[in-house]
């Protein structure tokens, strides 16, 4: 009992932590960070902006496809491709490439609006390939950043034969850095790539509905103008 109290009274240093910012930290991550961080950038840069295309190509009004109905029943095709080449959604331009060919049979109008639905569904993933890459390759560079660090603390302890902790902890934390930094932006961008084609796939599925119905519309005008083919 003595001894733990004597040994609880001895002043013993008491280790300082010197704490440092996330920036600070970050930049001892080494070169291999520049490249990781222009991916970021890419990343979110793609993001953005095709969610901006995909919201725009994005169904989320349904008046004017009553209002196209409406006019192909009343035997006015042409009014009616005019009414949707004003709108910026993907169903109204695949309705409109169909209208504009009224005049054709039924097979051709529909390979029309194949062609161009296949063009919206191109538009809208133009990009998207770089979110793929990214979240591909940031994660590999932060790796391979982590790796080189290792190896260059390795050939110091062989250099200076100093195999303390100090120096191992030191060198390895820096560079572990690169793979966390690799593994957030390869996040975003996986992400990103989903979220975006989750979109993509909702724009079709309403494009796929919208153009069916448009099509019974279509083949019902062409009855009454008895060219049905």
């Amino acid at each position: 009992m003595n001894l733990l109290f004597v040994m609880l009274q001895t002043d013993l240093p008491v280790p300082t932590v010197v704490k440092e910012s996330y920036f600070s930290i970050l930049l001892k991550g080494g070169w291999i960070l520049l490249p990781i961080f222009l991916l970021l950038f890419i990343a979110i840069f793609v993001i953005i902006e095709r969610w901006i295309v995909i919201q725009s190509a994005e169904n989320k009004d349904n008046s004017w496809f009553s209002r196209v109905m409406e006019l192909i029943k009343d035997k006015k095709p042409a009014k009616a491709a005019m009414y949707c080449a004003g709108k910026k959604n993907a169903s109204a331009k695949v309705i409109s490439a169909g209208l504009e060919n009224v005049e054709n049979d039924m097979i051709d109008i529909q390979e029309v609006m194949q062609l161009e639905a296949r063009q919206e569904v191109a538009r809208m993933e133009k990009g998207l390939n770089y979110l793929g890459i990214t979240a591909a390759i940031a994660p590999m560079m932060g790796f391979l950043g982590t790796i080189f660090g290792v190896i260059n603390i390795f050939y110091n302890i062989s250099v200076t034969n100093d195999l303390s902790i100090a120096s191992i902890s030191d060198g390895l934390y820096q560079k572990m850095i690169c793979s966390g930094v690799g593994l957030f932006v390869g996040i975003i961008a996986y992400s990103g790539y989903y979220l975006l084609n989750g979109k993509i796939d909702n724009v079709v599925s309403r494009m796929e509905k919208d153009s069916g119905e448009a099509l019974k519309y279509i083949r019902q005008l062409k009855k009454g103008f008895g060219n049905e083919n």
